[in-house]
């Protein structure tokens, strides 16, 4: 707001406590009061009727002092909510409490003075002369209690506290008010009593960003994070397309009706790493079985401690090989240290490690010293989450732990996925809104996912003991990625579960690898990876809609199931929003995924393949990793865009009797 003349209550009010008829002030003013004598704001109403402006309540020690109405008894202040005696304690003489008026009935600055500041005008720091020292605010109160020495007045706290309102009041109030320290009053009501100081005051909202840019930020990150893991994992088939070569047709031992290519022969160097695993309808039950079990056990046991540990060094093994290894393999290839990174120099059958060799050394050495130094951060800061090393690293691991998940972990139907998925969107709708009504409003996924839950403890007492138990908690577990706020003094950050990124990636792994496996074996056949028989669905010709058209009607799946996979997670975003609460990203992803799939699954006549497993992902496995023959009828199982016979030679693709196009054989 604008500069404001301050003003003080009336003098028959000091405490400004009593009711006033509504008036207005031409002036500009903000009101000062001492706070006690009644509620925020009955202060605020009362100001408001003398035509001020703005209210300014500064706190007092005397407000910690009150009176029992019934035996007249003094009510003393309560120990650490209004003041500690571990950060100093002084003993006052019979002598030094005839200084003071007590009991406190009314708001006298002369008992504040003698228990506030630094010198010996303070009875504390008389009484103890290292009171000055050891408490922060250089003020006491008096405890009530004693010794055979005399009074025991302790180290007041000195805070900034909430206005709360008054539920009796049923008037509006209209101008704004704030709360000052006893400290910033001090210097306030001094510079005040100086007539030589025309005071003028202004009251200011510290700003805060319109947009949440870090929620814009972590949804183009698991966007991203999503589609390139799906996409990494179809770059087997990549790689195995390059090397191929057409020979020509005309060769006199190829027929006419074959097309002949040269291709790598199949060998245990192409062949799929030995801990891929391809899931069933069994695995997708089983997931879901030991992914509620695991959330149970941390929602009672509470061992959250043991998940950052457990998933520091997890994500250590995914960075030395997503990142690390790729990094020193690209790095010393060009080098003449080459030869000498790629010896072996450890030799173990402990855990079936067998031969290392120096350049993955390095590489799991860089790895899990990121994962040590990220790990001590988790134990060693409060809010680990808000440096900027230990948010940015555990982004990197989570991204490199997502790619290496979508790299073993296969679908190769969307049977499978319908199942996993299905199931997934329903556990997360009952560990999200159905707990709270089984265990007492506790949402167990939100209660796991902030390590225990938001502290049971007040904002002004966990900002006075901030390490008390019941302080503790709302720290996100890592098993997400997380962007701070940005340019916001409130804090906080944007969250994205890696559940919500590999889930859904599975399927936009299987969407890449259908596109992938189409073209390898499309080329087989025609010698490009360009569909040779497109759906039926025509779009116009050389116009952007025309593009989008054949984009979604006519194109791969990947593609569409990415687009798609964007709106379902910004739609989730947008409900965290609208509903001011924390959303299950699955409720609005497998709807936008699966119906996406299934939808253009649909209208190109091939749901059926889809469903139950595509040959064509078979065939193209076949010729990648060398896989045993796989025997399918020569008609009605048909490829749009290519294949080869069952039982042909290797290099050879024969078209079928009626221009159907049966699977390759390897044998």
């Amino acid at each position: 707001s604008d500069a404001m003349s301050l003003m003080v209550p009336p003098a028959e009010d000091e405490l400004l406590c009593g009711s006033y008829a509504e008036s207005e002030s031409s002036a500009r003013s903000a009101m000062i009061v001492a706070r006690g004598g009644c509620t925020f704001e009955r202060k605020a109403l009362a100001a408001q009727a003398l035509g001020a402006s703005a209210l300014v309540i500064h706190n007092t020690l005397a407000s910690r002092y009150s009176l029992n109405e019934t035996t007249g008894e003094p009510l003393w202040p309560q120990d650490k909510f209004d003041y500690d005696c571990n950060f100093g304690q002084a003993t006052l003489t019979d002598s030094d409490m005839s200084a003071l008026s007590l009991p406190y009935q009314s708001y006298d600055p002369n008992n504040d003075s003698r228990l506030s500041g630094d010198t010996d005008y303070n009875l504390c720091v008389k009484n103890d002369p290292s009171f000055a020292s050891t408490c922060s605010s250089q003020r006491c109160l008096l405890t009530g209690r004693g010794n055979d020495r005399g009074n025991i007045a302790c180290c007041a706290w000195d805070l900034h506290v909430w206005l709360y309102s008054d539920p009796s009041i049923s008037h509006q109030v209209a101008i704004p008010a704030i709360f000052i320290t006893m400290e910033q009053a001090a210097r306030l009501l001094a510079d005040l009593s100086n007539n030589a100081i025309h005071l003028q005051v202004g009251i200011h909202s510290r700003p805060r960003p319109s947009y949440n840019l870090s929620a814009i930020i972590i949804w183009a990150l698991g966007v991203f994070i999503a589609a390139l893991a799906a996409f990494l994992s179809a770059q087997d088939y990549r790689d195995h397309r390059k090397p191929m070569h057409p020979l020509p047709s005309s060769s006199s031992f190829a027929p006419t009706n074959e097309r002949t290519y040269t291709a790598h022969q199949p060998s245990t160097s192409n062949s799929p790493p030995p801990d891929s695993l391809e899931l069933t309808p069994l695995h997708a039950l089983g997931f879901i079985v030991m992914a509620s079990s695991a959330l149970l056990v941390l929602f009672f046991l509470k061992i959250y401690s043991f998940v950052k540990i457990m998933y520091a060094f997890g994500c250590s093994g995914a960075l030395t090989q997503v990142l690390f290894f790729p990094i020193y393999t690209k790095l010393f290839t060009s080098t003449k240290y080459k030869r000498y990174m790629s010896q072996v120099c450890i030799n173990t059958p402990l855990c079936e490690i067998g031969a290392v060799s120096r350049i993955e050394v390095l590489s799991a050495m860089s790895g899990y010293a990121i994962g040590l130094a990220w790990l001590i951060l988790a134990f060693t800061l409060r809010h680990p989450e808000n440096n900027v090393f230990f948010w940015v690293v555990q982004d990197i691991m989570g991204a490199c732990m997502c790619m290496l998940f979508l790299s073993i972990i296969k679908l190769n139907s969307i049977r499978v996925a319908s199942i996993l998925l299905i199931v997934a969107f329903l556990y997360d709708i009952f560990f999200v809104f159905v707990t709270p009504l089984i265990f007492k409003g506790q949402s167990v996924m939100i209660t796991v996912a902030t390590s225990g839950g938001p502290p049971k403890a007040d904002p002004s007492w966990c900002e006075k003991y901030p390490t008390d138990a019941d302080c503790q908690g709302g720290d996100p577990l890592p098993m997400l990625l997380t962007v701070p706020r940005i340019a916001d003094y409130q804090q906080g950050a944007s969250l994205l579960g890696l559940g919500d990124i590999v889930l859904p990636g599975l399927l936009l792994s299987f969407a890449a690898r259908f596109d992938e496996a189409k073209k390898l074996v499309g080329f087989m056949r025609t010698g490009s990876a360009t569909p040779t028989n497109r759906s039926p669905h025509t779009c116009p010709p050389d116009s952007p809609a025309g593009r989008i058209c054949g984009l979604l009607c006519n194109g791969g799946y990947f593609v569409p199931l990415v687009i798609a996979y964007a709106i379902g997670l910004l739609c989730a975003n947008i409900a965290v929003y609208v509903m001011n609460m924390g959303q299950p990203a699955l409720l609005y992803l497998v709807p936008a995924c699966l119906g996406t799939m299934v939808v253009l699954g649909k209208r190109r006549n091939e749901l059926d393949d889809l469903w139950h497993g595509p040959k064509v992902i078979r065939a193209a496995d076949a010729m990648v990793y060398g896989e045993e023959e796989f025997e399918t009828p020569n008609t009605e199982n048909t490829l749009s865009e290519g294949g080869g016979s069952v039982g042909a030679p290797l290099g050879t693709v024969e078209e079928g009797p009626d221009g159907d196009v049966p699977l390759l054989s390897l044998t």
